[in-house]
């Protein structure tokens, strides 16, 4: 008897495999489009990858994935060709997301606001110096830092908001907008007392991989001295309703940090508008989720990658309906 019910259990389930299979075949091919960035960023080959793994792991999915000349770019072709709305979504920072339903330069009008499938990296930025009399925001006055350039979202607008409205120290520290590499190279000439570092994180499992600017500083063999931004400042930036999330950097992330700093993080993610349908939000979420693991095998930024950190950051409100049933039938989000 036990035999023969194994045997009726195994046909049923071979019957259901089967079966799965011939929907799958019956439903045909869905193309759909994603924007990403410039060529060789990590947007870049990250949606390429995106594009590869739907070729092998989805039945009926293909992502097409395209070259655009930024993110700022992908806002405004989205929003001039509202149709495309439907079957196109893109790379995307809930810095410019803030920017542009505010209507903030670079914008010159308010446009929607976009909602998240996931997240793909975690940019964070904060000050170092080589002076060890500077570690802290108050020996930072009357000083002169440099950062990114003023269109740069994570490398200078976000960091100005936190010494503005989260240190109150804007009129008290000599800001110059470099860009990011001149900026590294500007502390080590003497020109400035401090500059702008960082990289990208797994907040979940508290690792950094740093960015060539920063990369270069270590290099150097010089004594970094890093400044943390505060707990305290960082919210005070998130409760002006400026979406920024915060981030706990472990001492010893990166080589020469000895003291854990309290920093934050402007999430790099895949997002659509609310027109994009809801079933392929979900499919799309519930392919990378499954497989966050092969994303490093395009690029060094996919090993940041985890399930836990494709939604971090986001009040689920902001989270496409799609993607947050496959956040919560993967139990990421209750």
């Amino acid at each position: 008897m036990k035999k023969l019910f194994a045997t009726v259990m195994g046909v049923l389930a071979l019957l259901s495999f089967l079966s799965g299979l011939v929907q799958a075949a019956d439903k045909p091919i869905t193309n759909i489009d994603v924007i990403s960035g410039p060529f060789g960023t990590g947007s870049y080959v990250l949606s390429s990858a995106l594009e590869e793994m739907s070729k092998k792991y989805h039945p009926w999915l293909r992502i097409n994935a395209s070259e655009t000349p930024g993110l700022v770019f992908n806002t405004k072709k989205l929003n001039k060709e509202p149709e495309l709305k439907k079957s196109m979504f893109m790379s995307y920072t809930v810095g410019i997301n803030y920017l542009a339903t505010h209507g903030l330069k670079p914008f010159k009008q308010k446009y929607p606001s976009a909602m998240l499938l996931a997240n793909y990296n975690l940019g964070s930025v904060w000050l170092a110096s080589l002076n060890p009399k500077i570690k802290t925001k108050e020996d930072l006055i009357g000083k002169k830092i440099a950062i990114g350039r003023g269109t740069q979202i994570l490398w200078a607008i976000e960091p100005e908001l936190i010494i503005r409205l989260g240190w109150g120290l804007r009129d008290r520290i000599n800001i110059q907008y470099v860009g990011t590499k001149p900026a590294a190279r500007a502390l080590l000439d003497g020109l400035v007392d401090a500059c702008i570092v960082g990289g990208y994180a797994d907040p979940v499992r508290g690792q950094l991989k740093a960015s060539p600017q920063t990369m270069e500083l270590i290099a150097s063999g010089k004594t970094l001295y890093h400044i943390s931004w505060g707990k305290e400042a960082v919210q005070k930036v998130i409760d002006q309703g400026i979406p920024i999330a915060p981030l706990k950097l472990p001492a010893n992330t990166i080589k020469g940090q000895e003291r854990e700093l309290e920093l934050f993080c402007d999430p790099i993610a895949w997002c659509a508008y609310p027109e994009f349908p809801e079933q392929i939000a979900y499919e799309i979420t519930k392919m990378i989720i499954n497989h966050v693991e092969k994303f490093a095998d395009f690029h060094a930024l996919g090993k940041l990658m985890s399930a836990k950190s494709l939604p971090y950051g986001w009040d689920p409100q902001r989270i496409h309906p799609g993607a947050l049933r496959a956040y919560r039938e993967a139990g990421i989000i209750k």
